[in-house]
């Protein structure tokens, strides 16, 4: 508070009357006009001047040093020209008790000053630490009304949260919270307690600030039918008004009485603090809504779509098993004696019909993976099993490349728990890209066991492995080194999405001097 500010903060009151700030410089002037006046009339003996000092008394209620030291200098002039209007009454001749009392005055004078102008200070001081503990509180509790607003996203209680902690931020007891596209309906905090109300019930200047969409916070006087601003107490009573906006919404309004000074900058910087609390609160709010939509639509649409991957998996598969089973029989000369080239034909016809229903299965289960449709996981999986029926399957294939394949263990504690269709999946797309990795004369190892909590399913070859740069885009989406037999690149893929769903994990590392290892692993059963 600086020796220029204003006199405007404190009313001075004497016997329940009551002088607001902005008067105590006209009284003072005149209070030193009437003491002038009274000691030109008076007798150099009379001590008339030490009325001087009321004026300098009423400037210890106004918070300006400036005006201090202006009644003090107009004072004193006041006090030496009484005593020279004095003397030249009786032809300029000087008494002595009246020079003492003049010097007496002129030392009152400054006494005076001086206690008044180190009250000044006492009390620009302590206003200065009221300010900022007032404003340490405020922020203390617009951190708290962060918290509390923004728990309440996303439920019923955000309106009621915004009015309580606009009431305790503002530190008033009757605030209301009119949100915007509902006119007839605002929330209320009176004495601590939230509830709805009714906007008619608000107090007419209330209404009227809650009608009127201003730009930022205000705070604006409210006269009374009889025209003054003061109340019994002194103080101003005003409307604060917080618009709550963005710049593309009106979101709503907060309106409060308040009984203070119109020009408090600490409150409508608090107040412009927590406007902007609210935006973001409702901004996010608003998200929120607009999310769980989106999401109840896309889960509808999940639904659909899951219907016509149920009937694309009945209608597509069973036909294509059919005509295999067809083509094979005849192949095989069920319908009669065929030319040998003739039933090669239908050999690979069948061949061709298997590849696209092994496409169309892994379509299928991509599909299931992405869509978050789970299998029911409870089911015991003996991996090592599986390891076995997997090699004998896929021997032909390997050796007919000219590719060993070994089962190096095969450990009976290996139990996973899942859905034994995708483990072998899974398990059987890393032993074909194996296979399809691996030049002739090579080999691939099979092994299954227990490891602590985990059970390990490895492939392992000595091909051609996989070149650095794509090691990490391995278990993507079509990825290049991802092709498999089917050469769809998403054979990989599918090995990492089960091993996930199933709380496990699949990691490669190359063999020395050549090859590679693809490790699947799973939480081992109870």
């Amino acid at each position: 508070m600086n020796s220029g500010e204003s006199t405007r903060r404190l009313p001075f009151g004497l016997g329940g009357f009551v002088i607001a700030p902005r008067y105590i410089a006209p009284l003072a002037y005149g209070a030193i006009a009437l003491a002038f006046a009274f000691d030109m009339v008076t007798p150099q003996a009379l001590d008339a001047e030490v009325l001087y000092a009321i004026p300098i008394v009423l400037a210890a209620f106004s918070s300006s040093r400036k005006l201090t030291h202006r009644l003090v200098l107009v004072a004193i002039l006041a006090d030496e020209l009484g005593a020279i209007f004095d003397a030249a009454l009786v032809s300029f001749h000087w008494d002595v008790i009246g020079i003492e009392n003049r010097f007496l005055s002129l030392t009152a004078l400054a006494t005076v000053a001086a206690l008044t102008l180190a009250l000044q200070g006492a009390a620009a001081r302590i206003g200065t630490f009221s300010a900022i503990e007032v404003q340490r509180r405020r922020h203390a509790a617009l951190s708290y009304a962060a918290d509390h607003i923004l728990a309440a996203l996303g439920g019923a209680g955000l309106d009621a949260a915004i009015v309580e902690e606009a009431a305790r931020v503002l530190e008033q007891s009757r605030v209301y919270w009119c949100p915007s596209g509902d006119d007839g309906a605002c929330w209320l905090v009176e004495d601590g307690v939230s509830r709805q109300a009714a906007r008619a019930e608000m107090p007419p200047e209330l209404a009227a600030a809650a009608a009127h969409r201003a730009r930022g916070a205000e705070l604006v006087p409210v006269r009374e039918p009889s025209g003054p601003e003061l109340t019994t107490n002194g103080t101003v009573r005003s409307v604060l008004s917080i618009p709550i906006a963005d710049k593309a919404h009106f979101m709503g309004i907060l309106v409060a009485s308040v009984a203070d000074s119109p020009a408090d900058p600490g409150l409508l910087l608090i107040a412009a603090s927590f406007a902007n609390l609210v935006v973001g609160a409702l901004q996010q709010a608003r998200l929120i809504s607009d999310l769980a939509a989106q999401n109840r639509r896309l889960n509808e649409k999940q639904g659909v779509i899951q219907g016509l991957i149920d009937a694309i998996a009945h209608d597509l598969r069973t036909p294509l098993a059919a005509l295999s089973v067809t083509l094979q029989q005849a192949a095989d000369g069920a319908y009669g004696e065929l030319p040998a080239e003739y039933a090669g034909v239908l050999r690979e016809s069948k061949n061709s019909i298997d590849e696209i229903t092994r496409l169309a299965e892994t379509l299928l289960l991509v599909a299931r993976l992405e869509g978050g449709a789970r299998r029911d996981l409870r089911a015991r999986v003996r991996l090592d099993a599986i390891v076995r029926e997997l090699a004998f399957e896929f021997k032909a294939m390997a050796t007919a490349r000219g590719i060993g394949i070994v089962v190096t263990q095969a450990s009976e504690e290996a139990v996973a728990q899942g859905a034994r269709g995708d483990v072998r999946r899974a398990i059987a797309n890393l032993l074909a890209n194996a296979i399809a990795h691996t030049p002739s004369d090579g080999t691939v190892e099979l092994s299954a066991c227990k490891s602590g909590g985990a059970v390990e399913v490895t492939v392992a070859d000595d091909g051609y492995g996989v070149a650095e740069a794509q090691r990490e885009a391995l278990f993507e989406r079509f990825s290049h080194a991802a092709q498999s037999g089917s050469g769809a690149g998403l054979g990989l893929y599918i090995v990492r999405k089960v091993a996930e769903e199933m709380g496990g994990r699949v990691c490669y590392e190359p063999r020395r001097p050549r090859g590679s290892k693809f490790t699947l692993s799973f939480p081992a059963a109870a």
